[in-house]
């Protein structure tokens, strides 16, 4: 439970200190960088002791739904938020601030997976069946909200090539973890890791 104490407290004082900073241009870019190498050290975290169990895919379809509500219904609700309590009333029904909201609140109501996984890790209970269950929703939930990026980026930029780019991108990532789940044996110690995701964060 120490290290759920822990681990609350520096969430709570980052989000407190932060609303106090004053934006520097010339720490954005550093500050950035390492926050997605966090979050891919994170995710990385997530992926650990995925199993698929290729014989049955259906039993993943009703998974996938409850990830899609839990991927949906918080950014419809902050869309919602941000067009009838945020902006002025006469804006309401003018197209751009929907496009504008639905864009924003994708943003602003992920599901902390992350910090899900942390908090029932350093409560032991990474050996129960609701971890696993989690970790199956929370990799779902993600790939949802990556996909619902798609349809979000039409609205706003209209049909682009680039966007088919995006799509074959991640259908054929999708593919390779289909094929190769668990193939490739890499060492998982902490430096490595951080230094796969320096890797992605660089790549991306």
């Amino acid at each position: 439970m120490r290290k759920v104490i822990l681990y609350s407290l520096l969430l709570v004082a980052g989000l407190v200190i932060s609303q106090f900073l004053p934006p520097i241009n010339a720490v954005q870019l550093p500050i950035r960088s390492l926050t997605m190498i966090a979050l891919s050290f994170i995710m990385i975290h997530v992926g650990y002791e995925f199993e698929i169990d290729k014989t049955r895919p259906r039993q993943y379809v009703w998974d996938y739904v409850v990830a899609g509500t839990a991927a949906a219904f918080p950014w419809i609700f902050c869309t919602l938020y941000f067009v009838y309590a945020v902006a002025p009333p006469e804006l309401r029904s003018h197209p751009d601030l929907w496009r504008e909201a639905l864009l924003e609140s994708r943003f602003a109501s992920p599901t902390s997976a992350g910090v899900l996984f942390a908090m029932l890790a350093a409560a032991g209970l990474a050996a129960t069946w609701v971890f696993q269950k989690a970790r199956i929703l929370a990799i779902f939930d993600d790939l949802d909200t990556i996909l619902l990026m798609v349809p979000l980026k039409v609205m706003m930029v209209g049909m682009k090539w680039q966007l088919l780019i995006i799509v074959t991108t991640i259908v054929a990532m999708l593919g390779l973890a289909w094929r190769y789940l668990h193939r490739i044996r890499l060492p998982i110690t902490w430096p490595y890791v951080l230094g796969y995701s320096a890797l992605i964060v660089g790549g991306s």
